[in-house]
């Protein structure tokens, strides 16, 4: 049968086994239509999982070493079902937006142009990213002459907001400041169909565009916005929520799934946000004169009653101003850590309990006489957005105080884990008070995995060499022994043992309190060193910003000398560093955390990663403390048991940012020795893909990287 014919039947006929093949193998329809193609067996097999998950309405956990092409092996079984059975739906969720917009924009395109098939698909966003035009015009009439002024952001975003086709922040060619929060779409404030500008909405739009789509493509918070809104309202994925109804779930770089979905189940009081929605109730801002209580007190029935609210706003910034201090002397004697709060400290929080209770009692108050005004108020009819966004603004006053409540209600405490955290913006700091759930397995499982017919997990680093125990604990998978569960862990193709050089020099120093001047020149000579060997082309991955700055601020005048260019996390946005970065072949980035993952420089761009230490976790972060001590309280090890997995998966994600193509070679350098002198290090040697790795000490280190990349 010919191509064409072959995919042709695929229009009726159920995907099988034999149809994976002829669309995967040597000589198949991707090899026969792309030229580029190289023939990957993990992924032909990978797609016939997910097309086996999809038949069995079966949960997958995935992984699929850099190189498979995992994007396509879930992405055809997802096409092949919407053509299939137009009733269902698909939602695909990433981590990080650099791969949702790559599955929207390039791989789904590219994919429908092999197959000659194609089905409506969506992008999906949280609603804040969309441009709401109601609030940007209120906003620019209100601010007339700065509209007119072709440096100030209004001007820019009045030309954009003219020719923008998706109303999209991330599509707006300029930075943006705080005029942002004041111009997005914002459900709360948004009046639907009643609004004069829905028919042109861009958030409307883009939500019409979802409800048609068989394949959305979309993220992991707006995916846990859904399933917590289906989960505490009682709606069934059968219908609409947040995301239209579907039943079909795809869910990449699932290894960051407990992470995420910790982050979004976290209740917070967080006091600058608490000042911010004061703020817009009692000042005038940047683009606008008058506050909201001066555009509507003159409606308001009883005529003191706007200075009485005034008075409570005074009240309630004077409470949340003290316990702010409160909090900061805590802070101050914690080095300005997070601190986990115990139940056994609970008979030191008299002070604490006091003070947040006034704040909460204020708010209440505060939130009685809003709601007073506004059973009562007068406003015309052209008014009633600023009615609504008073309403709004109290409300969400008054939830964040409920977050004080909680965390004051001693008895009702359950699995939770309660926490203060200090951050900082611009040159102050604000207090937040945290409830994070301690495993957030149990609501993974009753607000997503049961109530879906089909759950793909995958990622490059979800297996640990246990046949995904650890991850699978931590998000309740298996939950039971009926439902189809299955694992499958694909290598990657590239040839790592002749196309990577992996140094570990034995006399690495660790850092300790006192040899940090030691550690830090260490740090400095050996990585200078090395990507003075390399050429540059190097990204070094550091666990904490301080020694980033520390590093940096020594290394920045010789760089400067070599005339090799370093960038700096922090220095500029990620996408625009991340473009600086592969534009020049030679440069060197600096950078922490977020850029352990989800970094794509293929060839000669990055011929070395340096990890200057294991990426352990921070032993105060309060939430990983807390599950650490629930595991070793009942009888388990916190460090075996979480914080050398997690470590593991971290380093794994760290690795695979050197190889991206099957051409690419170069180093990886680990200057922390615990990777070859602890039993744990071989650990997580184990988990790396086996590549040439020499025995080394640091005086080795530079000629054993222009011998590997430079060598005739």
């Amino acid at each position: 049968m010919g191509v064409r014919h072959c995919i042709e039947s695929y229009r009726t006929i159920k995907l099988t086994k034999t149809d994976i093949y002829k669309i995967f193998d040597k000589e198949g329809t991707l090899e026969e239509r792309f030229p580029s193609y190289e023939y990957r067996e993990g992924q032909l097999l990978m797609a016939d999982l997910v097309r086996d998950s999809y038949e069995r309405n079966a949960i997958a956990a995935i992984e699929a070493g850099t190189g498979i092409g995992k994007s396509f092996a879930y992405l055809v079984p997802a096409l092949f079902n919407a053509m299939q059975n137009p009733d269902e739906r698909t939602v695909i969720a990433t981590s990080t937006i650099n791969l949702q917009k790559q599955l929207f924009e390039k791989d789904i395109p590219m994919l429908f142009r092999l197959l000659n098939l194609s089905c409506k698909i969506a992008l999906a966003v949280g609603r804040s990213n969309y441009l709401c035009i109601q609030r940007f015009v209120q906003v620019r009439n209100d601010a007339s002459l700065l509209a007119q002024d072709p440096e100030n952001d209004l001007y820019k975003l009045t030309q954009w907001a003219s020719e923008t086709e998706t109303g999209l922040r991330s599509d707006y060619p300029f930075r943006l400041g705080d005029i942002w929060s004041e111009i997005c779409c914002d459900g709360d404030l948004c009046s639907n169909r009643s609004c004069q500008y829905f028919h042109d909405c861009f958030f409307f739009k883009a939500k019409q565009k979802t409800k048609e789509a068989k394949i959305i493509v979309s993220n992991h918070h707006l995916l846990f916005t859904d399933a917590r809104s289906r989960y505490e309202g009682g709606v069934e994925f059968t219908e609409e929520a947040v995301l239209p109804s579907y039943n079909r779930l795809i869910i990449d770089e699932a290894h960051n799934i407990e992470q995420n979905a910790s982050d979004y189940f976290t209740a917070m009081y967080d006091s600058r946000e608490m000042l911010r929605q004061i703020g817009w109730i009692e000042r005038s801002g940047r683009y606008s004169s008058h506050s909201l209580l001066e555009q509507l007190g003159q409606y308001a029935q009883e005529p003191d009653l706007i200075d009485r609210i005034h008075d409570d706003i005074h009240l309630l910034l004077q409470e949340v101003g003290t316990l702010d201090q409160f909090l900061l002397g805590v802070f101050n004697k914690n080095d300005f850590q997070p601190v986990l709060i115990k139940p056994e400290h609970q008979q030191r929080l008299a002070d604490f309990v006091m003070q947040a209770t006034k704040v909460s009692q204020a708010s209440g108050r505060l939130a009685a006489k809003i709601n007073a005004f506004l059973e009562h108020n007068k406003a015309p009819e052209e008014l009633e957005g600023k009615v609504t966004e008073l309403k709004v603004r109290g409300t969400r006053i008054a939830t964040m105080s409920e977050v004080l409540n909680h965390f004051c209600d001693f008895p009702a405490w359950s699995d939770e884990v309660h926490w203060f955290n200090a951050e900082s913006f611009r040159n102050t700091r604000n207090v937040q008070v945290m409830i994070t759930p301690l495993s957030i397995a149990p609501l993974l499982v009753d607000a997503v995995f049961k109530k879906l017919d089909t759950v793909i997990c995958t990622s490059a680093t979800l297996d640990l060499n246990d046949k995904f125990v650890f991850w699978g604990s931590r998000v309740g998978l298996p939950y039971d022994e009926i439902r189809p569960y299955q694992t499958a862990s694909f290598t990657s193709p590239f040839d790592y043992r002749n196309r990577l050089l992996l140094l570990t020099p034995t006399d690495a120093p660790l850092l300790t309190k006192d040899n940090e001047e030691q550690y830090v020149s260490y740090m400095c000579e050996t990585v200078f060193s090395s990507v003075m060997s390399s050429g540059g082309g190097a990204l070094v991955l550091f666990t904490s910003y301080a020694m980033l700055q520390k590093v940096k601020e020594r290394l920045s005048p010789r760089f400067e000398q070599a005339k090799l260019a370093l960038l700096c996390q922090r220095d500029m946005d990620r996408y625009t560093l991340l473009n600086a970065f592969i534009s020049d072949k030679d440069s060197t980035l600096f950078a922490t955390s977020s850029f352990w993952e989800g970094i794509d420089a293929p060839g000669d761009t990055l011929r070395m990663v340096i990890i200057v230490k294991l990426p352990f976790n921070v032993p105060s972060d309060p939430v990983f403390k807390a599950r650490c001590e629930a595991i070793d309280k009942n009888g388990g090890s916190g460090f075996y048991q979480l914080a050398l997995q997690e470590a593991t998966m971290k380093l794994k994600q760290g690795f695979g940012r050197l190889m991206r193509n099957t051409g690419d070679t170069g180093v990886v350098l680990i200057l922390d020795s615990r990777v070859v002198t602890k039993n744990y290090g071989m650990y997580m040697m184990r988990s790396l893909p086996e590549s040439y790795h020499p025995d080394t000490e640091t005086s080795g280190i530079c000629d054993k990287i222009e011998n590997f990349l430079y060598a005739d």
